[in-house]
């Protein structure tokens, strides 16, 4: 997985793309999508009270959080000792991010072991289903995830060619946690450093887990993210499918009881 940094148009044009992705699945479901989402993970929520994250295009970001957040959220506390390693590999780099700048390769070298350490607990299977639960549906929060295809994520794709694939959280979090291997990423070519993520693999690398420090915008922040097309192969392998044509949706496993 190669590290780019997000210019912001391409940024922002990533963002008006999920906005309207999510009133399209609203528009199918007879939901509404949630304005303020400041602190939650909910997109939309439908006439049942039922909450729904929407994820499309090729990446997903989990998160992307700052030394605070680990400090202060106490559901991230609460996992294990996830939220000390993450504040320990930020913590490797120094607060000003010119000092990192002068001196990158000793930052990254001090970056190692706490990255070790963050793979080796998040590979605990006490551990993993947490973190995806917290990640992805903070906790309890979000009922259900919905998937619209890399292909037809485009802003210009008009609703009657869009087809999404919906999932229960309990079944993500249950197949996502038994099917991925967990490792730290190895140096490939010259200048690169081992040890500097953590990586999430099946068959090929689908995720990842790695401190910014591309920019002076995100210095020192924790980004989760996992490949959209990967994901949904990965879900889609496991679980049995019903498709409900009214709604072009696609409903797996236990989310098939729902509709």
């Amino acid at each position: 997985m190669l590290k780019r940094s997000m210019s912001p148009r391409v940024a922002s044009y990533k963002k008006r793309t999920g906005h309207i992705n999510e009133r399209n699945f609203a528009e199918l479901i007879d939901g509404e999508v949630v304005g303020d989402r400041t602190t939650n993970k909910t997109d939309v929520i439908d006439r049942q009270g039922n909450t729904y994250t929407v994820k499309g295009g090729e990446w997903w970001q989990i998160f992307l959080y700052g030394r605070e957040r680990f400090v202060n959220n106490t559901e991230f506390q609460e996992i294990g000792n996830v939220a000390n390693l993450m504040i320990d590999c930020l913590d490797a780099f120094p607060e000003n991010r010119a000092d990192y700048l002068i001196d990158k390769d000793t930052y990254k070298r001090q970056l190692q072991i706490p990255m070790r350490q963050l793979k080796d607990e998040i590979r605990k299977p006490d551990i993993f289903p947490s973190l995806l639960a917290k990640g992805i549906f903070n906790g309890s929060e979000v009922g259900y995830l919905a998937i619209l295809p890399k292909g037809l994520s485009g802003r210009h794709i008009p609703l009657e060619q869009k087809h999404f694939h919906l999932f229960a959280a309990a079944d993500v979090i249950r197949v996502l946690s038994t099917k991925l291997d967990i490792q730290n990423s190895k140096a490939h070519h010259r200048g690169q450093t081992d040890d500097q993520k953590v990586i999430f693999r099946y068959r090929t690398g689908v995720g990842e887990i790695e401190i910014r420090t591309d920019s002076d915008v995100h210095y020192r922040q924790v980004k989760w993210r996992f490949n959209s097309p990967s994901i949904l192969r990965i879900l889609r392998g496991g679980l049995k499918a019903e498709f409900v044509e009214d709604r072009q949706v696609s409903v797996y496993g236990s989310a098939r009881e729902y509709l």
